[in-house]
């Protein structure tokens, strides 16, 4: 059977418009269903710890279990199968909509849940925090605290997978086994090298932002960067600078300087390094300081939150607005990278301040409804919104505005 590929709007404006509302639907109706279902399990599985625990600890616990559920079956998993994987795979099961969407979330949830098994399963043989006895069934209090330490320093893998795998591909290209091996051969050589890098940045980086060691009774650790917002902080400008070449930016800034690689990537590294990871939390946290916003909280985090808030305007403008405006409508390559680039900082900093405020009531961020499930807060909420556009595009074809209609073959050989 042929299919032919067709829109709902023809405007690519309008498209967007309708997607962005369909998703914040499906973010408020999946987010109270998952925490649901993740605070019956651990509850049944840590009852005897949970008992035992502080309250206060308790629910802490229960948050930490719900989020790392969803940052290793989403997040990670998401990076894994589109961006280094190219979605392989996809339509294995079906060519149409939603059963290919479906199919492939459902391999997200298997293929995080075997990462975290391979990863964190194989320190915990050694290190009590990672055991998975501790982690899903700590028969006290003390135990309790060790496996809210794990899941809290597993959870945070999430971070280096976006910081150090992300840019193989955003950066580098693939280079150099896009081209010369043949999917999912590529992928699976970009996968093993990426992990590399993002395991030495979770233990140079992540695990002393939990763990505080000591050997002797001598610290043997000390906070990254001062504190862990301010990691943060850092986390999300280097994302938004190392994201802006492959998501709308044409492969500026780094084309200005050279178009070779590696020394696109590595031109692309510092760019991000120096103006995302350094300058852009020190400028933010100036305004917040100077303008009092978000008065009561760490400015860092409220600059993670404003850098946040860009990175999920340029990508959902990437993904449900198809970077408009594109070649079709704008033949000049530094006028439509600049028009993106406009829209990402007025919409993205009206969003960001919004949000502030917003999130509060939102299910997936800061109201359980009266219901006690886990919320994401004023970060991880927003990862929560983020990851509906980025399935509703890449596994799910943004159906059902776009959608597919069988033809006959004669049909489409004579059009």
């Amino acid at each position: 059977m042929d299919y032919v590929t067709k829109r709902r709007f023809d405007s690519k404006l309008t498209t967007g418009i309708v997607g962005v509302a369909l998703c914040f639907v499906y973010a408020m109706l999946y987010w109270p269903v998952w925490a649901s279902v993740a605070k019956a399990f651990i509850s049944a599985t840590a009852a005897a710890g949970l008992q035992a625990a502080d309250p206060a600890i308790g629910k802490k616990y229960i948050t930490a279990f719900a989020e790392g559920t969803f940052f290793w079956c989403s997040i990670c998993a998401w990076i894994w199968q589109t961006l280094i994987f190219g979605n392989y795979g996809k339509y294995s099961l079906s060519d149409l909509q939603p059963r290919a969407g479906i199919w492939y979330t459902f391999l997200s949830f298997v293929c995080g849940s075997v990462a975290f098994l391979v990863l964190i399963a194989f320190l915990g043989i050694w290190w009590k925090p990672f055991s998975l006895a501790i982690l899903f069934a700590p028969s006290n209090a003390d135990e309790l605290k060790l496996a809210l330490e794990g899941w809290e320093t597993s959870n945070f893998y999430v971070l280096p997978v976006i910081i150090a795998q992300i840019p193989f591909v955003s950066l580098f290209q693939k280079k150099p086994w896009a081209g010369n091996l043949k999917p999912p051969l590529d992928g699976l050589a970009v996968m093993m090298t990426s992990s590399v890098f993002a395991i030495i940045v979770w233990v140079g980086l992540f695990i002393p932002s939990f763990m505080h060691l000591q050997l002797g009774g001598h610290s043997i650790t000390s906070q990254p960067f001062g504190s862990w917002p301010a990691v943060l902080a850092f986390c999300q400008g280097f994302i938004f600078w190392f994201l802006i070449p492959a998501e709308g930016g044409e492969g500026f800034p780094y084309k200005l300087f050279t178009s070779k690689q590696p020394w696109m990537g590595l031109i692309g590294v510092v760019i991000a390094l120096v103006c995302g990871g350094y300058l852009m939390p020190a400028f933010y946290v100036s305004l917040i300081k100077a303008f009092n916003i978000n008065p009561g909280v760490n400015p860092y985090i409220t600059a993670a939150s404003l850098e946040l808030s860009l990175i999920v305007t340029m990508l959902c403008w990437h993904h449900l607005f198809d970077d408009f405006p594109g070649a079709d409508s704008e033949p000049s390559v530094a006028k439509r990278v600049l028009l993106r680039v406009a829209i990402w900082l007025s919409v993205g900093t009206v969003f960001g301040l919004s949000w502030l405020k917003l999130y509060k009531v939102l299910p997936f961020a800061g109201n359980d409804l009266g219901m006690g499930f886990p919320v994401m807060g004023v970060l991880a909420g927003q990862f929560a919104l983020l990851m509906v556009f980025l399935y509703f595009n890449t596994f799910f074809d943004k159906w059902p505005i776009v959608y597919k209609e069988a033809v006959s073959k004669r049909d489409s050989i004579s059009g």
